[in-house]
């Protein structure tokens, strides 16, 4: 799929949406990034990332390979 088709591909999913909250997200996401902004994280975001902090301290991570071939199984499991 190229660029082009992608974007219409986009262009036709925001049409149908009406939730004013998922558009704020979505315009958020597109909004260029300011480098020297502060980024705030809530809660969740804060957590998730003391989460990936302890996995990487303890070594609980696994390779990319080994989460396709889990994704995989799970997906035929469903």
């Amino acid at each position: 799929m190229n660029t082009l088709d992608l974007k219409q591909k986009i262009i036709d999913k925001l049409k149908s949406v009406d939730d004013a909250d998922l558009l704020k997200q979505i315009m958020n996401l597109l909004q260029p990034v300011d480098p020297n902004e502060i980024k705030h994280l809530n809660e969740n975001e804060l957590e998730m990332a003391k989460e990936s902090e302890e996995d990487i301290k303890f070594e609980n991570d696994i390779s990319e390979e080994q989460l396709n071939k889990e994704d995989s199984e799970w997906l035929t499991e469903l």
